[in-house]
């Protein structure tokens, strides 16, 4: 798949289609049975799964261009965050600033995109994007159990096992989510997340704090590309993954890994809903300064054993 995917063979695509048709029936049913005014959120984060599973089942067969396919993703994110799916307030520290309309719908379809695209760049090894994701969904249930949104808890429950399905043989190598699959995930799982902490009031720091291997990992590669002067919108393989399994690490254990890392982000998260306002953005911050000098090991030792160039060149 153009260079991004780490398997020798050719891998079937298709167990995003399995996760949609497990997914979409059973939340549907929920949203029947939710009767009250609150659900909009939820229907418009629904429809905008739906809509990145369809435009991953389109680039699945037809290789869509970067370009039109973000900015498709960019306005229905925009649609979606219109509708509900948005927060109404920044925090930094206690501090807390309250959003226009226009920023809030503004950041919150940044951070769709930027989660879709996440769970998307980094489904390239066995078990590691769908098995973090599922161990997110997880997370996100109990949390939102916790808080009192009990209906947020039940949409998550459902993608859990969905995810859990896959995994039975995406774990092993056999079958992959596809851009249907991962677009779909990311999106649908990006937008509970941020429904959950506007009904309860929380800081946004939460939903980096749960995502925070996913982000960690594209995030900082975006950065050293550029740096770099490599293409950004190109298929790589220069991910802290890829370079994990170029050192000769097993595919298994570095998706173990990733999923430790949500396990810690899950752990930020819930242990922050104790604390004062704030709590949240420590502890992520410490946790990606722990990320990000692991990264840098990562990336030198790769350099020093061939597995990484640091010539400038637009590969």
């Amino acid at each position: 798949d153009g260079g991004r995917k780490s398997q020798a063979v050719a891998m079937p695509t298709s167990g995003g289609i399995a996760v949609f048709v497990t997914v979409i029936p059973a939340s549907i049913i929920l949203l029947l049975l939710h009767s009250s005014w609150i659900a909009l959120p939820l229907i418009a984060a629904l429809s905008g799964g739906v809509y990145m599973f369809l435009m991953g089942i389109w680039d699945d067969l037809k290789s869509l261009p970067a370009i039109p396919k973000l900015v498709a993703q960019i306005l229905i994110a925009l649609v979606v965050a219109f509708f509900g799916v948005r927060v109404e307030f920044f925090d930094l520290g206690r501090h807390v600033f309250e959003l226009a309309l226009i920023a809030g719908i503004l950041g919150s379809a940044a951070w769709l995109v930027v989660v879709t695209n996440a769970v998307n760049f980094m489904d390239g090894s066995d078990g590691l994007a769908m098995g973090s994701s599922a161990l997110i969904a997880a997370a996100l249930a109990l949390l939102s159990a916790l808080t009192g949104a009990y209906d947020i808890a039940a949409f998550a429950m459902v993608l859990t096992g969905g995810l859990l399905g896959l995994l039975v043989w995406n774990g092993r190598g056999r079958l992959y989510a596809g851009d249907a699959g991962a677009l779909f995930v990311g999106f649908y799982l990006a937008a509970l997340v941020v429904v959950w902490i506007a009904r309860i009031d929380g800081s946004v720091w939460l939903a980096p704090s749960l995502f925070i291997g996913f982000l960690a990992d594209v995030l900082l590669t975006l950065i050293w590309r550029y740096k770099h002067k490599r293409s950004l919108l190109s298929p790589h393989r220069e991910h802290i993954y890829q370079l994990m399994l170029s050192a000769g690490m097993g595919q298994s254990l570095v998706a173990w890994i990733f999923v430790w890392i949500a396990v810690h982000g899950a752990l930020i998260a819930g242990v922050s809903l104790i604390f004062p306002r704030g709590g949240a953005m420590i502890g992520f911050f410490l946790f990606l300064g722990i990320l990000y000098m692991t990264s840098r090991r990562i990336r030198n030792s790769a350099i020093r054993h061939g597995h990484l160039s640091v010539a400038e060149n637009d590969q």
